[in-house]
């Protein structure tokens, strides 16, 4: 079944348009030198810094600079609680230099564990912030202390201690820091406090006006960020002299968000990190068009571009030598310093374009490890939408703006074509046969085959090979994993089913969530198949009679979903994107004694890459996508769906769980809550799972027309007031044209 879009045929009008000329771009600006020409000396480098192996079992919780040596704080649970450690980097590699009180300090933690910061204020002791639940205790409280005789003494605020009447929890922080004149300031959901450093006192407070991320501190001033700027701007830093409310200003920057890491300086220099790269601004730069942001290192060459590891920690030296701290997934931490070498070179001679619709932590890993590899290749990646881009897609502007960039020097060598019109770029020879790319690798049993092999046409020719795929899974209770298997099946048992599985539904939300596992059958050439077509909707009538149809749906209402399963519905369908994902899912099924089922058979392709025919650089495209398909880049979940690379299927899926362990709750009969684990599932659920994803069929189908003549015909004879025949007959006459183009 192919991906067909109504906008397939502007497309092609649009084509006729232009000229195509070659795709990407190698060897220019800044990111390169010309073949032959003198290579530009002078870059930031990214390094490791080798932790100290005493550590292994530790959790570092936080990376500080004292003076200008790198500091690390680290905590472990023993029995009894959790225990301290202080780490100085010297000549020598790291010591520990952990203070004689934090030796005396041990943590009352559940298994939960604390999330804490070491603080230096000007003019006194240290100071240890530390958040955690306490044994026998079901809610987070922040804790504070300092050094008294080289003994632990608590100086916690009082107004910490405090249980909030409304939500029943103590005080939440976003993040606190030190000051040089001896303060800390800590801000929390409702407050910012300025507190003495010695007591824990607290002096001046003041009404939050905006949700604030972490807390950070030059010495002299304290910086927040908003974490969800309203503004279109990008990141909101608001800076406050000593902390004070009356003495801020703001910095922006336009291309960030809440997940970047911050780092203000004393002389008034600011480092910012993320995927996109490592900033730096300096006060003062910028005039009345604001800051002005240089880029010192692009995300591809740095540990923040990959998606199996995050960043704790930022601090940098006043010589300009950076430091990050990540934790990776499954477990460990890197350091990382990035310094300037005035000997290296910019070493890039090929840049090759990848357009998405969407952003793929997948692709990211990947493009950054390949430069890692290869630093004389860089994949710039173009993104349509962020990737969690929540309004409606205008691909009628995708298309138009696609079809620019083909006609144009800025045309991407690989395109992935998820959403879009495989058969319009194929038919017009946009796209280049990847059949060389996929068959030795199946042929070698290195892919799952039922997957992949979905795009292989009758005249042995593929033009995109799909990295990663997803399943929607049926859920059901009082209701067998056959029952709820096809739609023929489903719409047999609820023919004499005595109460609705999945609540009310309106024709549009029944008509989207079953006709994509039949558009593609009831298509026979150009030609509508009306027999396929009355029957699949004499079923889905049935499932409506079932579900009830709502002629309009409350604003203030949903539509059941997976965690209604417990009270209200007893079928529900979701999205299954991956081992991690399911997780959910099934430890629903495993609350409500229920059961699931792939429904027919069918899987949802993801990040289908294709390469452009006109590219210069086909050859190491292909190498490119070798290298998307390989085990050592499909190994990390990436929440997105699962791996098409059939030795990282196999590993992901034996893969301890326990760290994506959570606790919630979900609503039970009667309107109330009950307590609600989402645990690692066993064995025996890792088999039924992989068995089910290698079972597979075939992919599902999505008509933007098809779907809307559907919902359009559907609605009468769902109410009884029109037959099936007259049924088939006005969806024929909706869609006559389109097949017809």
């Amino acid at each position: 079944m192919r991906f067909r879009r109504r906008l397939g045929v502007l497309f092609g009008m649009w084509l006729l348009a232009g000229v195509l000329v070659g795709c990407g771009k190698g060897n220019t600006g800044s990111e390169g030198a010309d073949a032959g020409t003198e290579q530009v000396k002078g870059r930031y480098v990214e390094t490791e810094v080798a932790l100290p192996q005493q550590l292994e079992g530790w959790t570092i919780q936080q990376l500080f600079l004292t003076g200008e040596k790198v500091h690390l704080l680290a905590a472990r649970q023993e029995e009894g609680g959790t225990v301290l450690q202080e780490w100085e980097q010297s000549s020598e590699g790291f010591v520990e230099v952990t203070r004689e009180w934090m030796k005396t300090l041990t943590l009352p933690c559940s298994k939960e564990g604390p999330q804490m910061r070491l603080l230096l204020p000007g003019g006194g002791e240290a100071c240890l912030y530390a958040d955690y639940v306490t044994e026998g205790e079901e809610t987070y409280k922040a804790h504070l202390w300092t050094g008294e005789n080289d003994a632990a003494k608590e100086i916690t605020p009082e107004k910490w201690n405090v249980l909030n009447e409304e939500w029943g929890g103590y005080e939440m922080h976003t993040g606190i820091a030190a000051l040089e004149n001896g303060t800390l300031v800590a801000a929390s959901y409702t407050s910012i406090d300025i507190l003495d450093g010695r007591d824990g006192s607290v002096t001046e407070s003041s009404v939050i006006s905006a949700p604030y991320g972490d807390v950070l501190s030059d010495g002299e001033n304290i910086w927040l960020y908003a974490a969800f700027p309203e503004s279109d701007s990008g990141l909101i830093l608001e800076k406050r002299r000593a902390g004070k409310t009356e003495e801020a200003s703001t910095v922006s920057f336009p291309q960030g968000n809440g997940s970047m890491q911050i780092c203000p300086m004393k002389d008034g220099t600011l480092f910012l990190a993320g995927k996109e790269g490592i900033f730096r601004a300096e006060e003062g730069t910028g005039g009345k068009e604001g800051t002005e942001w240089k880029k010192i290192l692009a995300g591809a060459e740095t540990d923040f571009s990959l998606a199996d590891r995050w960043c704790i920690g930022l601090a940098a030296r006043k010589d300009g030598i950076i430091y990050a701290l990540f934790q990776k997934s499954g477990g460990g931490f890197i350091l990382r310093q990035y310094a300037y070498d005035p000997e290296a070179v910019i070493e890039i001679t090929e840049e090759l374009k990848l357009y998405t619709v969407y952003e793929s932590n997948l692709l990211t890993q990947a493009a950054a490890m390949y430069h890692r590899e290869h630093p004389e290749v860089m994949i710039t990646i173009e993104y349509a939408y962020p990737k969690y881009y929540d309004d409606e897609t205008d691909y009628n502007g995708i298309y138009q703006r696609l079809n620019t960039m083909l006609m144009g020097e800025d045309a991407p060598d690989i395109l992935v074509m998820d959403h879009l019109d495989l058969d319009s770029y194929a038919e017009k020879g946009l796209l280049e046969d990847l059949n060389d790319v996929a068959e030795p690798m199946e042929e070698r049993g290195e892919l799952l085959s039922n997957i992949t092999s979905a795009w292989l046409q009758e005249d042995g020719h593929r033009y995109v090979i799909p990295l990663e795929f997803s399943f929607y899974m049926a859920l059901g209770r009082d209701i067998t994993a056959g029952d709820m298997a096809s739609l023929e099946a489903l719409a047999s048992f609820l023919s004499k089913a005595d109460c609705s599985y999945m609540g009310p539904l309106t024709t549009s939300e029944l008509v989207e969530r079953f006709y994509p596992y039949f558009c593609g059958e009831i298509v026979n050439g150009k030609q509508l198949n009306r027999e396929v077509l009355g029957h699949c909707l004499e079923e889905l009538k049935i499932i409506g009679d079932n579900c009830g149809i709502l002629d309009v749906r409350d604003p203030k209402e949903r539509a059941y979903n997976m965690w209604r399963l417990a009270s209200e519905a007893k079928l529900a369908f979701t999205e299954a994107e991956g081992f991690t994902n399911v997780m959910v899912p099934l430890a629903i099924m495993d609350y409500i004694q229920g059961d699931f089922a792939a429904f027919e058979n069918c899987f949802i392709p993801m990040v289908q890459t294709g390469i452009c025919s006109r590219s210069a650089y086909k050859e190491r495209a292909k190498e490119f996508l070798n290298y998307l398909l390989s085990e050592s880049i499909q190994m990390t979940d990436f929440y997105g769906g699962f791996p098409v690379n059939a030795a990282a299927f196999e590993k992901i899926a034996h893969r301890d769980r326990s760290e994506a362990e959570a606790e919630t709750s979900i609503m039970v009969e009667g309107g109330g809550e009950a307590e609600f684990q989402i645990s690692d599932y066993n064995t025996e659920m890792v088999d039924q799972l992989t068995a089910v994803c290698r079972g597979l069929e075939r992919p599902v189908g999505e008509d933007e027309k098809i779907c809307e003549v559907l919902t359009e015909v559907m609605e009468g004879y769902l109410k009884g007031n029109q037959s099936l025949e007259d049924t088939v007959q006005k969806a024929e006459d909706g869609l006559k044209m389109y097949l017809a183009e």
